[in-house]
């Protein structure tokens, strides 16, 4: 799956076509890191979910199991229920992306589905180290607020110590230092920002209308 960095820079730029204002950019944003708060697998969280309850992931889908739920918020572009569906979104175009042409190329051939999962999290934390983004929460009182408005999805139970554990983690920049120097072992930088904005351009067409795109 796609890293932090990488959903909040997709997040960055869709935030900008949207023009979104500063408090509702911040809901966007944390609604972006939202689906992987509640697991649990980098930051420290007190109630820890699986990934099929946080990514809605039964009947094979995701975010069309999500805008089921929250269509009302969505169609209103409510923007933490916008940024929630828009990482399941980002989750599923970037996975299909991979694994489509991974079978098509001649690196893929004889490879185990393990195998071909490690090339792919590595080139994604490779593209990970070309930025460099946080929450930017501004004080206890706005990071309470978040936690609040963020609870009104039935998948998520957070507080505002795991938000600030969230910031802490990506104000951290020792993996990045680790990472200098790893060439990518299928995509190229070039390759992954095209990704990145051809998938905001079908996000935008399926959820906010062509005039977004």
């Amino acid at each position: 799956m796609p890293s932090w960095n990488i959903h909040l820079e997709a997040g960055e730029r869709l935030a900008k076509k949207l023009k979104l204002p500063t408090p509702k950019r911040s809901e966007f944003l944390l609604g972006c890191l939202l689906p992987d708060i509640n697991n649990g697998y980098i930051n420290k969280v007190g109630i820890e979910k699986s990934h099929e309850e946080t990514h809605y992931t039964f009947n094979n889908k995701s975010s069309l199991n999500f805008y089921a739920d929250y269509q009302k918020e969505i169609d209103e572009k409510e923007p933490l229920f916008l940024g929630y569906l828009f990482h399941l979104y980002t989750d599923g175009y970037f996975n299909y992306d991979f694994y489509r042409k991974i079978k098509r190329a001649k690196i893929g051939q004889g490879l185990t589905r393990e195998e071909k999962r490690e090339i792919k999290h590595h080139d994604f934390w490779i593209y990970d180290t070309n930025f460099h983004h946080r929450l930017n929460l501004k004080d206890k009182t706005e990071t309470r607020r978040l936690a609040k408005l963020a609870n009104q999805i039935a998948s998520t139970e957070i507080t505002a110590e795991d938000l600030e554990d969230v910031e802490r983690i990506m104000t951290d920049k020792k993996f990045h230092l680790a990472m200098q120097g790893e060439p990518y072992l299928f995509y190229s930088k070039k390759d992954l920002d095209q990704l990145l904005d051809d998938m905001i351009q079908s996000f935008s067409k399926d959820y906010l209308g062509a005039k977004h795109a």
